[in-house]
């Protein structure tokens, strides 16, 4: 008898765990079964930096959004992480405004197929309470997306969206929309509104600190504040 009512448990156990390894494989196909294909995709960027939302904080010329550039990609590149340092080509963006060190990257990391899929970059430079829009394409193996550019004039300060991955359980999005904060790329220790052109007023972070959120450092002149909107809707 005994025998009997260790052999029914062990047939009780082998079948429940039958069952739990069907459902997790189940759940597992579900998610991976979906991805296929690419779609196509605007991101649009609106800069809120002007006198009349942020008064005498800032210039009253209002802040510009240096010409955005970006990049679908894979999950084997990164071309800004915040907590992590910045590159040169990041580095470029924050301090002068220029990007063309980041889009060569870009297209480099593009024409070797080394996770890149798709490089956007902005004609001209996003002013006080105007948007700019770029487009990119993103696929199952390349479904993120990361745009960036300087918040001018600055010592070294970003706006930007990274990583941002736009399949949600096996199947690309159709819309998202998010607020656009300040970063401080931390290579320089400025805390005014100063032009990049001028090389007198540079002051080097040494050592080199992270990128992170602007609102960390005391000398933040939006006070946390959110500096624009972001939305990213699929087209195609």
């Amino acid at each position: 008898m005994i025998r009997q009512l260790t052999s029914l448990l062990f047939a009780l156990v082998l079948i429940g765990t039958a069952s739990a390894s069907q459902r997790t494989g189940m759940r597992q196909t579900r998610r991976m079964r979906t991805c296929s294909g690419q779609a196509e995709y605007v991101v649009n960027f609106t800069n809120f930096l002007t006198p009349r939302r942020f008064g005498r904080r800032i210039p009253k010329t209002g802040l510009v959004y240096s010409p955005l550039a970006g990049a679908s990609h894979s999950n084997r590149v990164s071309l800004l992480t915040v907590r992590s340092l910045a590159s040169p080509q990041v580095e470029q963006i924050a301090e002068t405004g220029q990007n063309g060190r980041f889009v060569a990257l870009a297209e480099h990391l593009r024409d070797t197929e080394q996770g890149v899929k798709t490089v956007a970059g902005a004609d001209g430079p996003t002013m006080p309470g105007n948007s700019t829009t770029l487009r990119f394409t993103v696929d199952c193996e390349h479904p993120f997306i990361t745009v960036v550019g300087m918040i001018a004039p600055s010592p070294d300060w970003l706006v930007q969206v990274g990583n941002v991955n736009l399949v949600r359980r096996g199947r690309f999005i159709s819309f998202r929309r998010g607020r656009l904060i300040a970063y401080d790329a931390g290579t320089d220790d400025g805390a005014e509104f100063t032009s990049p052109t001028d090389a007198s007023l540079d002051m080097p972070s040494e050592p080199q600190k992270n990128i992170a959120p602007l609102v960390e450092d005391d000398t933040d002149p939006f006070n946390g504040r959110f500096i624009g909107v972001y939305t990213i809707r699929r087209v195609a």
